[in-house]
């Protein structure tokens, strides 16, 4: 691999990295907004926003730190977000927490997985 097609690899990674920061951060606000705010539960709201926000910050050290091993496990956790968010779509259309929450789960799933191709790309040129 010649060193201008690796910049542009680096270039295509920095860009959907920065787009998958805050796609997560924006997912991770819009779950608190969900339970604190928008739903709340009638019991327990830090027991349920806990589990509801844990899965994804399993992956959080690494994903922040831009390895691509924790990109791809973020990848694996979103699919749960997202099959949640499509049927809360099925049953409330008129919801907005709910149609944020599967575009965004869909758009951050696409940008942490192209993330994941072009640095992985850049890293173990083959």
């Amino acid at each position: 691999m010649s060193g201008t097609e690796k910049e542009e690899l680096l270039r295509k990674a920095n860009i959907s990295y920065k787009i998958s920061v805050s796609l997560y951060l924006i997912l991770i606000l819009a779950q608190i907004a969900k339970v604190t705010w928008l739903q709340p539960p009638e019991n327990s709201i830090a027991l349920i926003l806990a589990f509801s926000i844990f899965p994804l910050l399993i992956p959080a050290y690494g994903f922040l730190k831009r390895q691509p091993r924790a990109s791809a496990w973020l990848c694996f956790i979103l699919c749960f977000y997202f099959t949640s968010s499509v049927l809360y779509v099925w049953f409330d259309r008129s919801s907005i927490n709910a149609w944020i929450m599967s575009i965004g789960s869909f758009s951050l799933f696409i940008s942490a997985m192209m993330f994941t191709r072009w640095q992985g790309k850049a890293n173990n040129p083959s």
